[in-house]
């Protein structure tokens, strides 16, 4: 009978892990992009119930060793459901190399947590003072579209 006890006990401790409520479910993803000018590499976005967290990454301007200018900026937006959210962001004013910048990184709050099966797009849009065309430019780089069909691996 004692061993019988001995082996329930172990059961007991893993039963009452088991709380029967859903797993959490947490989505991570790595985001690289590319535009005309740009090549994003390194970002990435962690989708959790708690809230969002996005950035790490490094944008390279493409075929630059040095681009000095005035003025930089990225900003990363995500639509979800049909509504478009800027979430992430940076900016550089002043004279100053924009051939490689870093992202730095951004924690957002989980007051409605996203779930990838509704995200739609994941994008960023570049600004900079082009010098040879002093004019400000800007390029979009698509980091993710919800398949048009709607087939993912991801089920409900």
């Amino acid at each position: 009978m004692k061993p019988v006890l001995f082996n329930l006990i172990p059961l007991l401790f893993i039963l009452s892990a088991c709380s029967g409520q859903p797993a959490e479910t947490n989505y991570y993803l790595s985001l690289p992009g590319e535009s005309d000018t740009w090549k994003l590499t390194g970002y990435e976005m962690m989708l959790t119930e708690d809230g969002e967290k996005a950035g790490n990454g490094t944008l390279e301007m493409k075929g630059k060793e040095e681009y000095v200018t005035d003025f930089f900026s990225f900003n990363t937006h995500i639509v979800v459901n049909g509504e478009d959210t800027r979430i992430h962001g940076g900016s550089v004013s002043g004279r100053t190399d924009i051939s490689e910048e870093t992202t730095g990184a951004i924690e957002g709050s989980g007051m409605n947590p996203i779930s990838l099966r509704e995200v739609d797009h994941i994008y960023m849009i570049v600004e900079w003072w082009d010098t040879e065309q002093k004019a400000d430019a800007q390029e979009r780089i698509h980091l993710y579209r919800k398949p048009e069909n709607g087939e993912t691996f991801l089920n409900d």
